[in-house]
């Protein structure tokens, strides 16, 4: 049992019904609302007027139990908030909760009618409509508070074009129409709805009505609002292309393959080869293998294998032999392949010498399936048990089999996490396996004479079609071992070496790799397509991988095991516009559904859960008709055919792609493994001494999900033995890494374990770790005796191992095993990252053992200097220069060759000039700008800017073109000192700073945690003199600056003081994008910013942050601050003296001090300015040049000017501080 917490009101649902963001398309008119009129037809309106009457309830209370219900509708909430003006009212809305749970109109009418009575009898009512937290109203106060019809005429209300008051996004107003109707009304904000989702909204309420007229003791829940065409949309027109199915089985489509170019290379594993023509008699010996000791249709092989090519000749084997393929990892915890055995009743299981070990004890008391090597029924010349007078020839046995496979007929059978502590097999069928790869084939565009990847392991089911979907179309497969894998450079060279054309990978390896290629470049060689696939793919991901290889397209991949892998692709040629990276459209074939808990369509934008139907859906769990029956049923729109829930939430983009929400159950993915809680749960419940358990997902600083464990016992238990109890029952990506000990587990409310409670907690240790696990820091608090790490080594790499694993420190000792801790694949490749060096992946795989690997490290240093490893050449930036965490410099890096491939202009006291002869079109610019993207890059890291001149960009458009190619996403703006102008898409003005006065040297947004590492600006017009963007090399400034002065901020960092006002500059609730001080308070928090409230309603801000940080493309020191700019004496001296008189010298808008407090004396901020002034390149502007700024590398100025200038910028390639070796963290505000 638990303990309750004291958690306040269940604030799950109602409190902010948000309704769907939809627009079709890119608004073409300037009002800021959507408005849209239609009738409630007389007979609708007498007959809700008689069940008013019936019920004894107000007319309204009809009217809003329909509103409910169409927002119950769009929200996927069981509890919806909304603004309500009564009957009769003066128009101000009130907020009322209103509950719609099943049961019929009449109980809703009812609900709704006493829920609003009690809450008007409740003063909390009128607090609430002072702070709305409603999105929507509806507005029934032009009608008659005694008949509800009859009424005033509306004054207009907010109609006409004039903007919603925040946070309102629709206002639905009812008032009287001619003829004993009613007039519908929707306002909504422009951005929120188009007309035709008004008009959608409007049907909802419309069809709400005529049902609730129709039977009032109909279940509310049977009606259907959706209109028969968006209906029939949902599930035709969004379902994927239809396209006819060869009446062939892929290994049948393989034959024919084998029959045009038996000599072509099919696959390659560890330099290994095999053609077409090998591959096929292997697994040919081996079907008949089967089929002679009796393999009957559809008996399942389990194939217990390393990913090698006997796997590959093997799986072919069981599909020729129309057997049902199970793929088994041989390092599987025995108990778990016998529980995958006995549940698919294996009929054979085929391995070879090497993965027998775990497999031997699974097979102990099971008597059948008997194992079969391989290599023996390859080689074998005459079939077990044949009498020897009756030889077989090798020829028949290398034929094809010939065996006939139906496409109903079940193909293969994987394993994913089950709930009740048992792992489910999926099956699926042969057509939908073949739907599948004909999809990815189409797709990928994967043709004859590619080579696709395969890296997944087996137990994964996209491992299937990354073995077999490139020998269908003639192409190769390129099997990448373990060990390359495991370590990301080699895996890298396997992928350039192997010519590889294209790659799935799960979104964390894709992170991890993607890293390393950030700090080491490199060429991809022919890879051209990336899919991510398994587990949410973060934008964030997708803004790196673009901003680093622009033309090699990305594909979010979304399906489920159950429904033959892959559903959903979003094939991606740059950054997606949305915030959250789309799952993609249906593929070929399949049709997906977005449905309520009744199988009911959702409307089109709302939150629903993601259903599939079609040939991929799969037959159940084998020998499971309990789980089976619970997620698996009939198509009510397409009778015969199957329907599994998927249990994921989603919702349809007007784009016609499928967002993902989240899960509606227990279910998580880590890693790309499907992890049902509940199993971990359930075997930690077997943990003797356990009465309670709770695991949980959290979240470390860097974003990677980690298990952890909470369990009540009468006392703590060791952690290391639940650790190994749950690792001899599940594989290690089910194993949490962290436990802690509870006397009782929290409760919510209502009884049930407290899983948000638990997982803050798990949230706060998993910071924890990462804090106290610095691996420059001391090893504080650790073990004592004997276990205590001894070495200076050993020590170093506990606390590298507990920041990789996510372990407190003090658990780390010297017989630590990494991966009986926890470790996995993905985290040994983020420890031999953080350790760099000479330590391969290898060494971590041999020495798991702490101790163990901290003695290999020392040996091979031992080693080194008798290996005459070369210095760095002189000047060379190196790591023991930038600390642990900066990338380093390499004197290899393409920049070099960035003047001399674009033929730039160089001339002293100017920044390096790309001159443009050719005539770019308009619509060519994008292009124009990919096709040198490489170089422009390479000549930003050398110079530092390059000013284009002779494009001709002479607008936004042109400017945004240009813009977007280069910089990837674009970071947040905020804390603003002044405003600059959107000027379309990505395109902002400059900063509004008077044209007389001087802007001098900054770098953008410097003073926060995020800011831009490239500026794009345009000139659109040039001024008729002056107005010179100055630039300044922060490298060349931070040399020039008094030693003492540079070691006093590098010690101390600077601060920014701001007081925020309604008289000068930008307001705090806009330069923050606060609504209120709770959210300005919470920003600041969560910024490192420091502040105070004054009296008269302003905001007193002071952030401390680094003067000099480290380039993260180079690792170089660099001055990167705003201290001159901001500070009180680079003001215009009368400008000074008059904000001082208004606003006291502490009150100024914006000033800048030492780190510790010490005000700055003019004397410094003049030094800095002339190191500035001797550093400055300078070029008047030309109307049409485009300016291309590292923002980091140089600060920029703009001189005073006359005349018209019109300039824009695009801020792009975000980079956050912490990836820049800031000396000063951000402080934590309380």
């Amino acid at each position: 049992m638990g303990i309750p917490t004291d958690a306040g009101p269940d604030r799950e649902s109602g409190i902010v019904t948000a309704i769907p963001w939809w627009r079709t398309a890119p608004r073409q008119d300037a009002l800021p609302t959507t408005e849209y009129a239609c009738l409630v037809p007389a007979g609708t309106v007498e007959g809700l007027t008689g069940l008013a009457e019936r019920l004894r309830v107000g007319f309204g209370s009809v009217l809003l139990a329909a509103h409910a219900k169409v927002l119950a509708a769009l929200t996927g909430e069981s509890d919806v908030l909304t603004g309500y003006a009564a009957p009769g009212g003066d128009g101000q809305p009130l907020p009322h909760r209103l509950p719609v749970t099943d049961g019929s109109w009449r109980k809703l009418v009812l609900t709704v009618h006493q829920t609003v009575r009690g809450e008007q009898r409740n003063p909390a009512a009128e607090a609430g409509a002072a702070a709305p937290e409603y999105e929507v109203v509806l507005d029934l106060s032009a009608l008659d508070a005694a008949t509800g019809v009859a009424g005033r005429v509306p004054d207009g209300g907010l109609a006409d074009g004039r903007p919603l008051p925040a946070p309102l996004v629709l206002r639905i107003a009812v008032t009287p129409a001619p003829h004993g109707g009613l007039r519908l009304r929707l306002t909504g904000r422009g951005d929120v709805l188009d007309l035709p989702y008004a008009q959608r909204i409007a049907g909802y309420l419309l069809t709400a009505l005529t049902l609730m007229t129709g039977d009032d003791t109909a279940g509310h829940h049977c009606g259907r609002l959706l209109s028969p065409d968006e209906l029939a949309h949902q599930i035709d027109g969004l379902a994927g292309p239809v396209r006819d199915l060869p009446d062939r089985r892929m290994h049948e489509l393989f034959e024919e393959r084998v029959r045009q170019h038996p000599d072509l290379i099919a696959a390659v594993h560890d330099g290994t080869e095999w053609t077409y023509g090998e591959v096929n008699r292997r697994a040919n010996r081996i079907a008949h293998a089967l089929l002679d000791r009796g393999l009957r249709p559809e008996d399942v092989v389990a194939v217990v294998t390393e990913r090698n090519l006997g796997w590959l000749a093997a799986a072919l084997g069981v599909f020729k032999a129309g057997g049902v393929y199970l793929p088994v990892e041989p390092h599987f915890p025995a108990s778990r392949i016998a529980a995958m055995l006995g549940r698919s009743e294996c009929r054979f299981v085929l391995t070879e010498p090497g993965s027998t070990g775990n497999l031997d004890q699974a097979l102990t008391g099971l008597g059948e399936p008997p194992r079969l090597l391989i290599a023996d029924l390859v080689t074998e010349a005459r079939p077990e048990g044949r009498d020897d007078t009756a030889p077989v020839e090798r020829e028949h046995r290398e034929t094809d089999p010939g065996v006939p496979v139906s496409a109903g007929q079940l193909a293969y059978v994987y394993f994913t996490s089950g709930s009740t502590g048992e792992p489910k097999g999926a099956m699926c069928e042969h057509a939908g396996m073949l739907n599948h790869l004909l999809a990815k084939i189409e797709d990928l565009e994967i043709g004859p004479g590619q080579t696709v990847a395969q890296t997944a392991p087996q137990c994964f089911d996209i491992s299937l079609w990354q073995l077999v979907s490139g020998l269908l179309v003639g192409a190769r497969t390129l099997i990448i071992g373990q060990k390359e894998v495991l370590d990301v450079r080699r895996c890298v060279d396997t992928l350039v070496e192997g010519e590889v054309e294209v790659l799935q990978v799960v979104p964390s390896y894709l992170e991890v790799m993607l890293t390393y290629l950030e700090e080491h470049p490199r060429s991809l060689g022919r890879l051209r397509s990336v899919s991510a696939t398994g587990e949410a793919l973060k934008k964030e991901l997708v803004e790196r991988w673009f901003a680093a290889y622009p033309d090699i397209r990305l594909v979010n991949a979304y399906g489920l095991t159950e429904t033959s892998d892959d559903t959903n692709h979003e094939v991606m040629e740059r950054v997606p516009g949305r915030d959250r990276v789309p799952l993609g459209s249906a593929v070929r074939n399949v049709r997906v559904y977005v449905v309520d808990e009744h199988l009911e369509p959702v409307p089109l934008g709302a939150p629903g859960e993601i259903v599939f139907s079609g040939v991929c859906v799969g037959r159940g769990y084998i020998n499971d008709p309990e789980r089976t029956a619970a997620a698996f049923g009939t198509d009510p729109h397409r009778p015969g055919e199957r329907l599994y829930r998927s249990g994921d939430i989603g919702r349809w983009l007007p784009e016609g792609t499928l967002e993902f929400l989240g899960r509606r159950d227990a279910q998580t993915k880590i890693r790309g493994f499907r992890i049902e809680i509940g199993e971990i749960e359930n075997h930690l419940l077997r943990v003797p001494g356990v009465r309670d358990s709770a695991v949980v997902v959290a979240e470390s600083p860097d974003r990677e999900k980690h298990l952890v464990a909470f369990y009540a016992a009468d006392v703590p238990l060791d952690a290391d033995a639940i650790r190994q109890a749950l690792a001899d029952t599940l594989p290690p990506y089910m194993v949490p890494g962290i436990y802690r000990h509870r006397d009782a587990l929290p409760l919510t409310g209502n009884g049930k374990i407290d899983k948000k409670a638990l997982t803050r907690d798990g949230t706060t240790l998993i910071a924890a770790t990462a804090a106290t696990a610095s691996p420059e820091g001391p090893l504080s608090a650790g073990p004592v005796g004997d276990d205590a790490p001894r070495t200076a080594t050993e020590q170093r790499l506990a606390r590298i191992w507990a920041q990789v694993l996510s372990l407190p420190v003090t658990e780390i000792t010297r017989d630590h095993h990494f991966f009986a801790s926890g470790g996995t694949s993905l985290s040994a490749v983020r420890l031999g990252i953080a350790l760099g060096g000479p330590v391969t992946l290898q060494d971590i795989v041999d020495h798991p053992v702490l101790a163990e690997l901290a003695s290999a490290m020392d040996e091979r240093d031992e080693k080194a200097p008798q290996e005459g490893e070369a210095a760095p050449p002189a000047g060379a930036h190196t790591p023991q220069d930038q600390g642990t965490t900066a990338p380093t410099w390499s004197p290899a890096a393409p920049a070099a060759t960035g003047a001399g491939e674009l033929g730039l202009e160089l001339a002293p006291g100017k920044p390096p000039v790309l001159r443009v002869t050719e005539d770019v079109a308009p619509g060519r610019l994008a292009d124009w700008t990919g096709e040198r993207r490489a170089a422009l890059e390479a000549a930003l890291l050398e110079h530092g800017a390059v000013l284009i001149r002779g494009l001709g960009v002479r607008d936004a458009a042109a400017l945004g073109s240009i813009g977007e190619r280069l910089s990837g996403s674009v970071p947040a703006e905020r804390e603003a000192f002044a405003r600059r102008r959107p000027l379309g898409g990505r395109v902002l003005s400059s900063l509004e700073w008077p044209a007389d006065q001087p802007m001098c040297m900054h770098h953008e947004l410097s003073y926060g945690l995020e800011f831009p590492r490239l500026l794009t600006i345009g000139c659109f017009t040039a001024p008729a003199t002056g107005g010179v963007t100055g630039l300044a090399d922060a490298q060349a400034v931070l040399a020039g600056l008094p030693q003492p002065l540079v070691e006093r901020f590098t010690d101390h960092g600077w601060s920014l003081l701001r007081s925020y006002n309604d008289l000068v500059g930008v307001g705090w609730q806009e330069a923050l994008a606060a609504a209120d001080r709770a959210a300005a308070e919470a920003y600041c928090r969560a910024n490192g910013t420091a502040f105070a409230w004054q009296p008269d309603g302003g905001l007193h801000t002071t952030q401390r942050r680094s003067a000099v940080i480290r380039h993260p493309l180079t690792g170089r020191p660099v001055w990167f601050n705003q201290i001159a700019f901001l500070n009180e004496w680079t003001m215009d001296p009368a400008v000074r003296e008059y904000l001082v008189m208004q606003f006291g010298e502490q009150g100024l808008p914006f000033n800048t001090c030492f780190g510790d407090g010490s005000p700055i004396d003019r004397d410094t901020i003049a030094t800095i300015n002339e190191v500035y002034e001797a550093a400055t390149l300078r070029e008047p502007w030309q109307a049409g040049d485009v300016l291309l700024v590292d923002n980091i590398r140089m600060a920029h100025s703009r001189e005073p000017y006359e005349g018209q200038r019109e300039v824009g910028m695009v801020l792009g390639a975000p980079v956050r501080l912490a990836d820049c070796s800031p000396t000063h963290q951000p402080a934590a505000i309380p």
